[in-house]
């Protein structure tokens, strides 16, 4: 998720437990420490950017680090307010201004390491875009108008419990809407008798109301979008060829192992010449009209035992994730 998201929701949740102790300060700590996981991104430096896939979200956004973060930061803010305030109240705000931060990541596509170091599995619900402005608004009006209350208003908590809960509820409604995509997409994959591997929906940029499918089968992928506004009787899908035969030779490269697992299983390849390509589809494709147009491919030669040349291709004339917004906002009111 967005950061500017992160840090709202942790200042709402440090707040929630210590803004009766120390007041707008909660705001400002908690918002801070709903940042720190993504702190992990100032190892950049050391890795490439393919090795990077595997380290973001990953120990940072464990619970692993958040229990042991919050023991201590936990520590470091009692003795810092010279044993004050309870141990455990200061720990417990920053546990939950940590873990919320890798929940809200689980919610997106990118997939969260919630295990790791024990287990590198990606969980992600696929329920929220990483741009969710709806979301956004709900934490940033909550936490601007309990940030400007004066200490002497108790309604304070109150607004911050309304704000968490809203936030919440808009969570779910997310869950809603593509348990209702899913339905659709199922029905119309039925009704063409598609023989298909898995199915996979994914959220769309700034919205809850339009969703990509993409429909996994044995020789390549459906993809096609559902809005809950559709007046479309049918799901227009495109099929692309994928040459999943090729997993196997991909996988003796530790990079090349790398990117398929950040896939999450949803690895679309391609062939041209000696350049083999491999999309991660699952955040599904950049235009929602005509054939699907994919970015950020890695690029590899599998003649080439030299890893180094193996390398994320970027292109000035397609660029992620959105190619038209006049068009996704189209697509969303079910043109």
């Amino acid at each position: 998720m967005d950061s500017l998201s992160q840090a709202l929701l942790g200042a709402s949740t440090f707040a929630l437990v210590k803004n009766k102790h120390i007041g707008r300060s909660s705001f400002i700590i908690g918002a801070i420490a709903g940042t720190i996981p993504d702190l992990d991104v100032m190892v950049a430096p050391f890795f490439d950017e393919i090795e990077m896939l595997t380290i973001h979200r990953s120990y940072s956004h464990s619970i692993l680090f958040a229990i042991l973060g919050s023991l201590f930061f936990g520590y470091i803010a009692h003795r810092a307010t010279q044993f004050r305030y309870k141990y455990k109240d200061w720990t417990l705000a920053f546990f939950l201004a940590l873990f919320t931060h890798a929940l809200l990541d689980w919610c997106t596509t990118y997939g969260t390491q919630l295990l790791c170091p024990f287990n590198d599995h990606l969980f992600s619900l696929n329920i929220i875009h990483v741009f969710e402005p709806i979301y956004t608004s709900i934490l940033l009006i909550g936490v601007v108008l309990a940030f400007r209350k004066s200490r002497r208003f108790r309604n304070k908590d109150t607004i911050i419990k309304w704000t968490l809960s809203l936030s919440c509820i808009y969570l779910c409604w997310a869950c809603v809407s593509k348990t209702i995509a899913n339905e659709q997409f199922v029905k119309d994959i039925n009704s063409r008798n598609i023989a298909y591997e898995k199915l996979l929906i994914s959220p769309t940029p700034l919205n809850t109301f339009l969703w990509n499918g993409i429909i996994k089968t044995q020789n390549g992928y459906y993809f096609g979008s559902y809005s809950l506004f559709d007046s479309r009787k049918k799901i227009e899908l495109f099929f692309l060829s994928s040459s999943n035969d090729l997993i196997p030779k991909i996988k003796q490269f530790k990079k090349g192992q790398i990117y398929l697992e950040y896939t999450q299983d949803f690895p679309l390849i391609t062939m041209n010449n000696d350049t083999t390509r491999i999309y991660a589809v699952k955040f599904g494709p950049i235009n929602y009209f005509g054939k699907p147009e994919f970015v950020y491919p890695l690029c590899i030669n599998l003649k080439d035992e030299k890893e180094a040349h193996f390398t994320i291709e970027y292109s000035k004339e397609l660029n992620g994730p959105v190619k038209n917004y006049h068009k996704l906002f189209k697509r969303i009111k079910g043109i």
